[in-house]
């Protein structure tokens, strides 16, 4: 239940923030009867901000699964990013297809590169299309709309001829910005006066990790394992959010590792002066045969 409402929440972001639909095809069903077979998709605006995507197609087996060749134009440089897929299931329900990352862009460019997903036995036999999202993009996205209407309104005033005066010292140091209730803190911060601490503390988290795995048997079959970083934020009600793949192995472990950490039981948050804040944690969900 604490998954499905993980990925509830993404789509509702999605519904006001979705970019663009690709296509005429309604559904995409694997094995696909001919190659290459373009893929119905959706992007968020704030993924679309970046990477606009203007096909996919899938383009063969591989791996256990297929290729799918995604291609648009740069709107704006950008390193590469982890984003996540989803399949897009009747009834606006999305699948989690995993988290991959699309390339560095340049502004203006054309981009083409290739991704491996719908594995047997992970993957429904029929979907709507992908769903690409970012909850990271969306959030930047969000922020400079904000940026964007301020400096609108902003100027709006002065185009009406607010007398400029001076003001005193005192009224100068209070209207210093102050820090955004938001803000997100770094672990490494030395603001931090307490780290976020996991129920039992850190050896307790290890342990949950190692029972929670489910190991993908794809990649018991091809005996794949190693370390997948995950990076997510600890918020100020000890819920966790923001989860990303820094460090990727294969597409379903870091998918699993995804799970793993989003599915995690509430922390007692880190504080500052006192108070809860939001900070950035990491850790290695270690797969081992």
């Amino acid at each position: 239940m604490k998954k499905l409402s993980v990925l509830l929440c993404i789509m509702t972001l999605g519904v006001f923030l979705i970019a663009n639909t690709a296509i005429a095809q309604t559904s995409f069903s694997v094995p696909p009867k001919a190659y290459p077979t373009n893929v119905p998709f959706k992007c968020d605006a704030g993924v679309d901000s970046y990477w606009h995507v203007t096909s996919i197609a899938c383009t063969g087996r591989a791996n256990g699964g297929y290729t799918f060749k995604i291609k648009g134009t740069a709107r704006k440089t950008s390193r590469s990013m982890s984003i996540d897929l989803f399949y897009l299931m009747p009834e606006n329900r999305i699948m989690t297809a995993g988290a991959y990352y699309f390339p560095n862009i340049e502004e203006g460019k054309p981009f083409s590169f290739e991704i491996v997903s719908a594995f047997s036995g992970y993957a429904p036999s029929k979907f709507n299309g992908f769903f690409i999202s970012s909850e990271v993009l969306q959030r930047i996205l969000l922020n400079e709309q904000e940026k964007a209407k301020s400096t609108s309104e902003n100027s709006s005033t002065r185009k009406f001829g607010m007398p400029i005066t001076k003001i005193s010292d005192t009224e100068q140091e209070s209207a210093k910005p102050k820090e955004s209730p938001n803000k997100v803190y770094k672990s490494t911060d030395e603001k931090i006066e307490k780290q976020p601490e996991f129920p039992g503390g850190s050896q307790a988290f290890i342990n949950y990790i190692s029972k929670s795995i489910r190991y993908p048997w794809i990649c018991k079959e091809q005996k794949i394992q190693g370390d997948v970083l995950v990076g997510f934020i600890v918020e100020k009600d000890g819920s966790v959010s923001n989860v990303t793949v820094y460090k990727n192995i294969h597409a379903n472990l870091d998918t699993e590792a995804v799970r793993i950490v989003k599915s995690s039981p509430k922390w007692k948050p880190g504080t500052v002066d006192g108070e809860p804040v939001r900070i950035q944690m990491g850790v290695y969900v270690k797969f081992r045969l």
